[in-house]
């Protein structure tokens, strides 16, 4: 009786702070891919040529795989992966990781077919031990350095990138000869952390609130904020305004989001990030990257540069500029009236919203 009591009881503080809301609902789950209303420019760009030129050039530097040399150079000497659409593919290019089994067209992890697939070379290179065909693409990090008996320091912060693959071993890499960073030790001692990559669907749409909208919308929520979710803006150190992109919120626009990207993740240097990019590791210890790993593209620094000779704008345009024009007009997911629920069950989800607050 007590528990049938207690159940009741239960049910009906429910029912005083989320009135209307039905209990008997089943979860659907993950949305298939038919359907998605993710993925696709603004109508605006759409029904303007130039713009929709713009973006489309974006979408295809977006989706495409770099190479040491050749057509696509700059990629390593050290890399997560070879293209920001094989990371941001779910739903859609755009999206984040890509999940098996969910969307028929994606196959497994692509960092863990980067061996099978020849982008790394495997007699130098291991897939990590946290990087799995079914489990998402990750971005790994130590927290702290080591010490000199492989410890953690707690007084040596870290948290800088540890790109997971090196381009040692490739015929294009020459006699580059790097090492993967230390991950077993890493996850032995507990020092690593993840991140997943992140959606830039509507991205354009942030970058371009201003900082007073921002201000008045923390402001009005803090009001009638119930449940003690609180915290601060996020400043970049050359103008003071709000930053908005990146880990931890540290870029301020798409353009150095995609700068960052470029250099951190695939390796390539660009007008906004200059040189090669070592770990952090060699950065602290003064060592940088060897002789034998800079400027492996041949064509000097930066490797992404704007082309004077272009014919066209989108031909002029670096690629750094273009991942950030594919950001700014690719637009915000839209509801689906077909997915399981209708439009009942969007309803339903914007009342609860609403009402927890």
């Amino acid at each position: 009786m007590k528990t049938i009591k207690l159940a009741s009881a239960l049910a009906f503080l429910m029912a005083l702070f989320f009135p209307g809301m039905a209990f008997a609902q089943t979860d659907p789950g993950v949305r298939s891919n038919t359907g998605v209303n993710a993925g696709q420019p603004y109508a605006s760009v759409s029904a303007n040529a130039n713009d929709l030129a713009f973006y489309q050039a974006g979408f295809a530097q977006f989706t495409e795989h770099q190479t040491v040399t050749g057509d696509n150079p700059g990629l390593g000497p050290r890399f997560n992966l070879d293209s920001c659409g094989a990371c941001h593919s779910q739903p859609a290019p755009g999206g984040t990781s890509p999940a098996v089994g969910v969307f028929p067209h994606v196959g497994p992890n692509p960092q863990s077919q980067v061996i099978a697939n020849g982008v790394v070379i495997g007699s130098t290179n291991t897939i990590p031990f946290f990087v799995q065909p079914n489990g998402p693409v990750r971005e790994a990090r130590f927290p702290f350095f080591f010490d000199r008996f492989g410890n953690p320091n707690p007084n040596a912060p870290n948290g800088g990138v540890e790109d997971l693959f090196t381009v040692s071993g490739r015929a294009d890499a020459v006699s580059c000869n790097l090492q993967q960073p230390s991950f077993n030790a890493a996850g032995a001692t507990r020092n690593m952390i993840f991140r997943i990559p992140t959606p830039v669907f509507g991205a354009g749409l942030i970058e371009n609130i201003d900082d007073s909208t921002l201000l008045a919308n923390q402001a009005a929520q803090a009001v009638f904020n119930r449940v003690g979710i609180s915290g601060t803006f996020n400043h970049n150190g050359n103008d003071g305004t709000i930053s908005r992109f990146g880990w931890k919120a540290q870029n301020k626009s798409l353009m150095i989001f995609a700068g960052e990207a470029y250099n951190v993740e695939m390796g390539i240097s660009n007008e906004l990030f200059t040189q090669d990019r070592p770990l952090p590791g060699e950065d602290q210890l003064g060592s940088g990257l060897p002789a034998n790993c800079l400027n492996l593209a041949g064509v000097g620094y930066p490797e992404d540069i704007t082309h004077s000779g272009g014919t066209s704008a989108s031909t002029v345009t670096s690629d750094t500029a273009l991942f950030s024009v594919f950001m700014k007009f690719l637009d915000q997911p839209t509801p689906s009236t077909t997915s399981p629920g209708g439009a009942t069950s969007i309803a339903n989800g914007r009342r609860l919203f609403s009402a927890v607050g």
